[in-house]
């Protein structure tokens, strides 16, 4: 088992969104990525973060029930994220967390995957990520 803090910065190489501090959630299953705008368009699913914009060609539409109990249809997308050292691949689903305190919430799925344990004493035990 490797060891994850409470929160950590992460990266995302193919995001032109710099490092992310995230959350890390036991209570949630999935993870969930801020986004300022997303739709099915022509293109493909259409997401703005800040100024950026990214087209997505390949998606997953889901049902997430959020922490206030409701039901909610979001995009997931599968991403490139960079953690310390080590990349990974992560599934993340893309909704507005605008009044959040972070961009980024990691869930379960990601955690088990990777075979994680939270350290809830420790904060960023994997130091800043480096951009490549």
């Amino acid at each position: 088992m490797k060891k994850i803090g409470r929160t950590e910065k992460i990266y995302f190489p193919n995001l032109n969104e710099g490092i992310i501090l995230s959350k890390i959630d036991t209570g949630a299953f999935s993870a969930a990525l801020h986004v300022d705008y997303v739709k099915i368009e022509e293109c493909g699913l259409k997401v703005r973060i800040g100024k950026n914009t990214y087209i997505y060609k390949s998606w997953t539409e889901l049902d997430v029930k959020s922490s206030n109990g409701k039901s909610q249809k979001r995009y997931g997308v599968k991403l490139k994220m960079k953690l310390g050292k080590k990349n990974y691949r992560i599934f993340v689903t893309l909704t507005s967390r605008k009044n959040m305190k972070f961009q980024l919430l990691i869930g379960r799925r990601f955690l088990h995957i990777h075979n994680f344990i939270v350290d809830v004493k420790q904060k960023n035990i994997h130091g800043r990520p480096k951009k490549i």
